[in-house]
């Protein structure tokens, strides 16, 4: 064993027992807050700080991809593929000034504790949660399948554990923060990772975009050996894993609109608090700043394919740190790469647990009660690790990335209408956001699978798709018969209450 695999060991077993400790920490204040079992296990019992929050909204969004797939996947064709990161961070932001108040007070007028809670007390659709739900499921197997891989290939890497064992490892990390505390515990952690996360990408873009003798120096290699790399687009046919000039236009809407759809991080809405304009700010503020230095980990893949000529993609960030640092700060680095894949990979475990206990057990079970919807959520993150541990030991495809974009999007692009125009828009047709949720999944495996056109511009086309549906039907619905006025009253989205408004009494 070398001395870089027992140092990382070493780290390792010590941030470890960290992250337990804080886990067990709030695991205990969830037994001791008073409240119903499944508002302290879902939503933290609506108590853990903003700053904790914010940073974890942040950290939930930024996962093993962020980290190692899509720098991988930038060493390989270059500038085209950073219109991911330049939309994505603000993405959140921006749509969160746009939504959070609103859908906060909404959600506690209807007594929802999910997103698609919310939609279907929203729109009175009883059935659309059960679709939503179990869409959801099945999408973000995908996700975690490669943040498995993402652990699994990183212990190989650094510490010389078998792929395997990697993945054992990562199952049984996940189950226990999920299980132990809910989103109190995964928030908490989450906010130490992203300490980690953003000291350890500061360094490494940093040592790396000065290894190769800054900006300039990259700019310059990449035009000797890979001049393609140095485009803003692609010119030409575009692949799985580029964007052309409909990608620089409609890949936005993938950082505004999708990804703060998705359920494991818009969670963080609902368990704020409270809706005190300040607050919110320091929510989103906390979550910009990190965010972007988190986005600037894309040009170690650049970096990368420089130092690293033939460097495999998947491993690129990895084999760069540990090309640059000696041993003690290559491990730092590896608790960085580490904490990215925890994350993301626990909230996403979380959401779908909950998807089961909470909106599915909770919904066609006559004996649910709050503490049952728990366990069945604990038993359920147990048995999805389980299958998405058998899925990464049939030995998944390279580029995940590509896999877990599928995962998003069919997600986001089902969400996208009914979560917006729901909180923004009164007179939005129920048929129109319904059927908006089956469009835009559905075209997006049209134009990526039928077409065989890019994933990445299928990901705005497919929320352009579901807005034109949902625009089209609701426009000819309210010329034909009018607004659903029972509707209108029941969602009254348009209520902006003073900073003071307390929603479960209605009063300032």
């Amino acid at each position: 064993m070398s001395s870089l695999h027992t140092m990382a060991i070493v780290f390792m077993a010590a941030l470890l027992i960290f992250f337990i400790i804080i886990g067990i920490w709030a695991g205990k204040k969830n037994k001791t807050g008073g409240l119903d079992a499944d508002v302290e296990y879902f939503l933290g019992g609506k108590s853990t700080p903003v700053f904790v929050l914010g940073m974890s909204y942040c950290a939930s969004a930024v996962s093993a991809g962020s980290f190692i797939g899509d720098p991988g996947v930038m060493s390989t064709v270059g500038w085209p593929y950073y219109w991911i990161p330049v939309t994505l961070v603000p993405g959140l932001v921006i749509t969160g000034i746009w939504i959070i108040r609103k859908f906060r007070l909404q959600a506690e007028k209807y007594g929802s504790m999910t997103i698609t809670d919310y939609i279907s007390d929203r729109f009175q659709a009883p059935w659309l949660k059960t679709y939503l739900t179990c869409l959801m499921v099945l999408c973000y197997l995908f996700m975690l399948v490669s943040q498995f891989k993402g652990c699994a290939v990183l212990l190989n890497m650094y510490t010389g554990i078998p792929f395997n064992a990697g993945l054992i490892v990562m199952l049984i990390i996940c189950i226990f923060f999920v299980n132990i505390g809910g989103l109190r515990s995964v928030a908490w952690t989450d906010f130490f990772q992203g300490c980690f996360m953003v000291v350890m990408s500061a360094m490494l873009v940093i040592v790396a975009v000065c290894a190769v003798g800054g900006f300039g120096g990259l700019e310059d290699s990449l035009a000797q050996d890979h001049p393609t790399f140095n485009q803003i687009v692609e010119h030409g046919s575009e692949s799985d894993v580029t964007v052309s000039w409909i990608g620089a236009v409609t890949i936005p809407l993938f950082g505004f609109f999708i990804m703060s759809s998705q359920p494991y991080v818009a969670a963080r809405y609902i368990a704020l608090p409270d809706i005190n304009r300040k607050k919110i700010g320091k929510f989103l503020f906390m979550s910009l700043g990190t965010g972007l230095i988190f986005n600037a980990m894309f040009l170690v893949g650049l970096c990368g394919r420089v130092l690293i000529p033939d460097g495999d993609a998947d491993y690129m960030t990895v084999a760069v740190s540990v090309k640059l640092f000696p041993n003690i700060l290559a491990c730092i680095i590896m608790l960085g790469f580490f904490s990215a894949i925890l994350s993301t990979a626990t909230s996403i475990l979380l959401v779908m647990g909950q998807s089961i206990g909470g909106d599915l057990y909770g919904k066609f079970s006559k004996n649910s009660t709050p503490k049952k919807e728990v366990r069945v959520t604990q038993i359920s993150t147990l048995i999805i690790g389980l299958i998405v541990l058998a899925f990464n030991l049939i030995n998944p495809p390279e580029f995940l990335q590509i896999f877990v974009y599928l995962g998003v999007t069919g997600v986001g692009s089902s969400i996208v209408m009914p979560l917006f125009c729901g909180v923004l828009w009164k007179k939005v047709s129920r048929m129109g956001v319904i059927l908006s949720s089956f469009v835009g999944p559905a075209f997006y495996l049209f134009w990526s699978q039928i077409l065989h056109l890019s994933w990445f511009s299928g990901m705005g086309m497919a929320v352009l798709a579901a807005a034109v549906v949902t625009f089209g039907w609701t426009w000819i619905e309210n010329a034909v018969r009018g607004p659903n006025k029972e509707l209108m009253e029941w969602a009254d989205p348009f209520i902006d209450p003073p900073d003071s408004y307390d929603p479960t009494t209605g009063r300032d």
